[in-house]
């Protein structure tokens, strides 16, 4: 895998381990009401509801105690991601939560006194902010979100007719994207006569212009789970749709005109997941001890107008497990 230059993976970690134990154990333990701090790096209904989703669980998991939750939303720009992480490193909030590898790198490099929870977080290994998935070793834990791109590889050639140039979108200043593309031109590579077209950005408004740039030179496209191209799914959608293509999202939202399907983790489970991380925190344990929650499985759901639409040949295999709307 792909990692951050060691000086700064050893930065980011040394910070996180050696000043994370102030309000974020046994004094957190004896409150009677929580402050969160909530940074979503970008607009997207998939990011909305893994959120709610991480509200709702801790709420539940944490009752009777009163939790109160500050959502920011960055709006895909990192001159505001890096704005709130400052802004959030000078609350008073008792911890955060975020969603997006950006937001969760600014803001473990501001605040080393108390807990981060990660949610839904691709390589926190990788990115510097994690010693290990088990063992976190600083103040950041949560959950992750990957799924080897070959696993979904598998399920889309088997749709018909068979692509034989996959196209993606991505943001390569995304440090679990670098990881993620990676995997992916492996897993092309292992398929003869398949290949992979890049098309990269640096935000969420470049995601119409890199889509049209997919145009003429893929057969179906598929993006990973970039929370800057969520951000954009609804011009990739439309772009594809008078294209002809088939766009598949790494558990994005299949609802998005245009997109043939989602395949990929239960993200408000993975939600869940970070809240359960998250409460174990707020009981009093260390962050640094408590492991990165992990998706279990892949999901499948499919959107019936684009199918119809593409007039594509989806296997019984694949409709009999999945969700059809």
């Amino acid at each position: 895998m792909m990692r951050l230059p060691a000086a700064l993976a050893a930065t980011l970690l040394a910070g996180a381990c050696g000043t994370a134990s102030p309000g974020t154990s046994s004094s957190l333990a004896g409150k009677d009401s929580y402050r969160i701090g909530v940074l979503q790096v970008a607009e997207a209904t998939v990011l909305g509801d893994t959120v709610t989703a991480f509200e709702r669980k801790l709420t539940a998991l944490l009752a009777p105690k009163k939790i109160t939750f500050e959502v920011k939303n960055a709006q895909g720009d990192q001159s505001l991601i890096s704005g709130i992480a400052r802004d959030f490193a000078g609350s008073d909030d008792d911890a955060f939560a975020v969603i997006g590898t950006p937001a969760v790198i600014a803001l473990a490099q501001q605040v080393r006194d108390r807990p981060i929870f990660a949610i839904a977080m691709g390589d926190p290994v990788g990115s510097g902010v994690a010693r290990s998935l088990t063992s976190p070793a600083g103040n950041v834990t949560g959950s992750t979100d990957y799924v080897d791109p070959a696993r979904l590889l598998d399920q889309i050639l088997k749709v018909g007719p068979t692509p034989t140039r996959i196209g993606t979108i991505y943001d390569p200043s995304n440090k679990n994207m670098q990881v993620w593309v990676e995997a992916l031109r492996k897993a092309v590579a292992s398929h003869p006569g398949l290949s992979l077209v890049e098309s990269s950005i640096s935000g969420a408004g470049d995601v119409p212009t890199g889509a049209r740039g997919l145009v003429g030179r893929a057969d179906a496209i598929l993006i990973g789970p970039d929370a800057t191209v969520f951000a954009g799914l609804a011009a990739v959608g439309s772009t594809a749709a008078a294209a002809k293509l088939p766009v598949y999202v790494c558990g994005g939202d299949a609802g998005v005109p245009g997109v043939l399907a989602s395949i990929g983790p239960n993200y408000p489970v993975v939600g869940e997941l970070a809240a359960e991380a998250a409460a174990k925190v707020l009981a009093g344990a260390n962050p640094g001890e408590i492991g990165f929650g992990q998706p279990s499985g892949v999901e499948f759901e499919l959107n019936k107008n684009t199918m119809d639409s593409l007039k594509v040949t989806v296997p019984q295999d694949i409709l009999a497990k999945a969700v059809v709307k």
